[in-house]
């Protein structure tokens, strides 16, 4: 729907027929005229007006000449008669109050009003006992010519004409189905077809989420007859939904309520479809459900064995992660249903401090990088204090490893053995990197700070190495075993 107003030129006809020509002209709604009345008919595009009545708009004076003035003057007299008894000047006074104000004038070209500008009377005569007297008068005043002025009313008329020009595109939306709803990584495909029945129209299928920006599906020219298929798929991830990388919904969608799809066509003729709404709702996704429950596993001896399974609520792929006091312990890709158990290695068990709480920890984190967690707790505790050196740290292997055979050993260790508590076993071995060393019994010899002699006099790895497998036993003792350290001497 569109509106023109166009104003005529002016005549002095208050009566006229007026035309107005409308490109791409459909049909006329309604036509007003600011003054008057009008009545009109259509033929293709040219509207024909009859337009009556209206108010004049101005007049101009179409010939002859105003009125001009000059200053003129004129005299008029009045004769006062009174007995003889009254006297003379009553006769006089009498004279003078019956003059007139103003008197006219016309002298054929100027006409007017004079007023009086004064006045006198005659001296009396005595006739028969009646005294008469004579009152003069003068005047004076502007007198004006004829006004022979002739005039020509104009009128002029704006009509205001609501119209059809361009008609209005038509939308078939054939997708989605409305309430929807969407999980983690689920796709909304939008499609179907519009069309426009005026030829060269530009015309725009638009859509929008919510109430948020209006974005373009697709584009074409109209032919008047065929219609432009149009199909997007938008993707639903981390409570939004994108067009590629491209956020269109805006704010994260909430679940549980009702969220609008609207969609319409346009064209640049200022046409525009109705709009049509499909509802959907989310579902925000939901981080892997991993089995069993947080767990404070008391006081242990051993390596926990700790089982667990998890899946995910949208089917999303997922990643565990297992760790040891905030240390990884592996990650690994996890299948759905699966049982996994988190294994703690004798080094790393005996490398925890006895009688404060420990923490082992499951993560699993799907494919959109939300994770859940599952906590255990422990305390290890043991009855036992078990030592033996480690070769991977180089500290260990620049002391140790040696290139002749060793024949002998002391070791001292620094030690606090309370009462209850004993020194169990202390094994020592030359060829500590073959893949099974020859351990020897040096206890005795540890015990009363002497020096032990290897038998073994054979290796398979390339160098000899010296290691210590140290054993205590806790057995009644309330106090803490210690041991800081040791020392000693090969050769």
């Amino acid at each position: 729907m569109a509106i023109k107003a166009n104003t005529f030129p002016e005549s002095t006809s208050r009566t006229q027929t007026q035309t107005l020509t409308i490109a791409n002209l459909v049909s006329v709604s309604n036509v007003s005229v600011n003054t008057g009345s009008v009545s009109y008919t259509v033929s293709g595009t040219t509207i024909t007006f009859t337009l009556s009545g209206g108010a004049v708009t101005r007049t101009v004076q179409t010939g002859g000449s105003a009125p001009t003035s000059t200053y003129k003057t004129g005299s008029a007299t009045n004769a006062g008669y009174v007995r003889e008894q009254q006297g003379c000047s009553t006769a006089q006074t009498a004279a003078l109050s019956g003059l007139p104000s103003s008197i006219s004038y016309n002298d054929g070209t100027y006409s007017g009003s004079l007023s009086k500008i004064g006045s006198s009377a005659s001296s009396c005569s005595l006739n028969n006992g009646i005294y008469q007297s004579i009152a003069t008068g003068s005047y004076g005043g502007t007198v004006w010519t004829s006004d022979t002025r002739t005039y020509a009313n104009y009128y002029q008329y704006t009509v205001t004409v609501t119209y059809v020009d361009n008609r209005n595109p038509a939308l078939t939306l054939s997708a989605p189905a409305d309430n929807q709803t969407l999980a983690e990584g689920s796709s909304y495909l939008i499609g179907g077809n519009a069309s426009d029945a005026d030829s060269g129209n530009v015309m725009t299928v638009m859509y929008k989420i919510n109430n948020g920006t209006a974005r373009a599906l697709a584009s074409g020219v109209s032919d008047g007859s065929s219609s432009l298929t149009f199909d997007k798929a938008l993707k639903y991830s981390n409570k939004r939904l994108w067009d590629g990388s491209t956020n269109v919904s805006g704010d994260e969608l909430a679940e549980n309520i009702d969220h609008i799809l609207t969609v319409w066509s346009e064209d640049n003729q200022g046409g525009k479809s109705a709009e049509t709404n499909r509802k959907f709702r989310v579902i925000w996704n939901r981080p892997p459900t991993i089995s069993g429950e947080d767990d404070d596993l008391g006081t242990l001896l051993v390596p926990p064995t700790i089982e667990y399974s998890a899946v995910d609520p949208e089917g999303n792929t997922f990643t565990f992660t297992e760790y040891l006091n905030g240390q990884e312990i592996r990650s690994f890709a996890g299948t759905a249903g699966q049982t996994y158990t988190v294994e703690i290695s004798h080094d790393a068990w005996i490398r925890l401090n006895l009688d404060v709480q420990h923490q082992v920890k499951i993560k699993a984190t799907d494919s959109a990088g939300i994770s859940s967690e599952r906590i255990y707790t422990f305390t290890r505790t043991e009855t036992h204090i078990e030592f033996m050196l480690n070769f991977d740290s180089p500290d260990v292997q620049g002391h140790f490893i040696l290139d002749g055979m060793p024949q002998r050993v002391l070791v001292t260790l620094e030690r606090y053995i309370p009462e209850g508590a004993v020194i169990e076993s202390v094994k020592v071995c030359n060829n500590a990197l073959d893949a099974s060393p020859t351990w020897e019994d040096a206890t005795s010899a540890v015990k009363s700070n002497r020096g032990f002699v290897f038998t073994n006099t054979n290796k398979t790895a390339a160098n000899w190495a010296i290691n210590i497998w140290v054993i205590i036993a806790k057995g009644t003792a309330t106090e803490r075993v210690r041991l800081n350290g040791f020392g000693g001497a090969f050769d």
